[in-house]
């Protein structure tokens, strides 16, 4: 069984990942290489990078040099001679998964009456944030799947898996389209020239990782997004024009992003609404604005002169095992 230059890097990536995964010297020199990356990169982003473009560079060497898995190169040329079809569906099932998944953020909002437009922590046993922005319906479900297989994951490397009662059933859907997407995204790297296979590899593993952490508007999403644009719509001869497309389209996607960011800002007041709350807490370290009790729960209005983050860790402390959750309005200028 052969395997070419595209499959000996991948197994170097894989290897990589594993050695990452069972050491720790080398964790924090990856995770600032891959912050730009995969912004809030972890030890667990970094080895998924590895593993998962190695993976995709290992089965396309496997199934190019006719080894066992003959019979699936011969379905994808005969259904698709460039690949192009299936980096279509590929793109398509992502975008729907991602759809899907803010439709989940706005269920659990609805719920609970709240905008849609707040970021949710649930913060029962632990804390887990999510947002129409930045969402993590889709990893809870693989947080829980992850923390049933006890050593599995290491203990610093938060799974998330405290949503899990609010977004199921539907966030098993993940569950059916990551792995389609994989294999729709596997077979649209053909028998192309190796440094269009590794770009196509890399870009699938960053949105495979945005699908599940971070959702639609997610850093690694939309890079990864914006590189399979342009592998789709760029053709020989190369010409700038062809970028036009592509680019355009995943400026709409951000700006898309950046509008929700907007429509939702309150830079007036943090409005943080604590649902079902079994434990009293200690609100003196804030500037409260007013208090308003409501059956099973509580809206706080508290002013803005904290940063989002630092508000948002700070109420971490003060809820986590004392309350379902909370919601919390944000102040987008903050950030800056």
């Amino acid at each position: 069984m052969k395997i070419d230059r595209t499959g000996l890097a991948g197994i170097i990536l894989v290897l990589l990942g594993l050695v990452i995964y069972a050491t720790s010297p080398l964790d924090q020199l990856v995770m600032m290489i891959t912050w730009p990356l995969l912004s809030g990169s972890s030890e667990g982003k970094a080895v998924l990078l590895m593993v998962l473009m190695g993976s995709f560079l290992i089965l396309n060497s496997l199934i190019n040099n006719r080894g066992f898995l003959t019979p699936a190169k011969n379905y994808a040329h005969d259904f698709s001679p460039d690949g192009k079809r299936f980096l279509k569906w590929t793109i398509i099932i992502i975008f729907l998964t991602c759809l899907v998944g803010l439709l989940i953020e706005v269920s659990i909002r609805l719920k609970y009456g709240v905008s849609p437009l707040t970021i949710f922590v649930s913060t029962n046993p632990t804390s887990t944030t999510t947002s129409p922005i930045h969402s993590h319906v889709f990893k809870s479900v693989f947080g829980h799947l992850a923390d049933n297989f006890v050593g599995l994951v290491p203990e610093h490397v938060h799974t998330g898996s405290s949503l899990y009662s609010e977004v199921v059933p539907w966030a098993y859907l993940i569950f059916i389209t990551l792995p389609l997407a994989y294999i729709t995204g596997l077979l649209s790297l053909n028998n192309r020239s190796v440094i269009y296979r590794i770009l196509l590899a890399f870009a699938l593993t960053l949105v495979l990782i945005g699908m599940v952490d971070g959702g639609l508007y997610s850093q690694p999403l939309l890079i990864g997004m914006g590189l399979l644009f342009i592998l789709y719509f760029v053709k020989r001869p190369f010409q700038f024009r062809q970028l036009i497309l592509p680019v355009g389209l995943i400026l709409l996607v951000a700006l898309s992003g950046l509008g929700l960011e907007l429509a939702g800002n309150n830079s007036s007041y943090h409005e943080i609404t604590v649902v079902n709350q079994f434990e009293p807490v200690d609100l003196g370290g804030y500037n409260i604005l007013s208090i308003d009790q409501q059956s099973n729960r509580t809206v706080i209005r508290t002013d803005t002169s904290v940063c989002d983050k630092n508000t948002l860790e700070s109420l971490f402390k003060t809820y986590q095992g004392r309350a379902q959750g909370f919601f919390m309005t944000w102040n987008f200028f903050s950030y800056f």
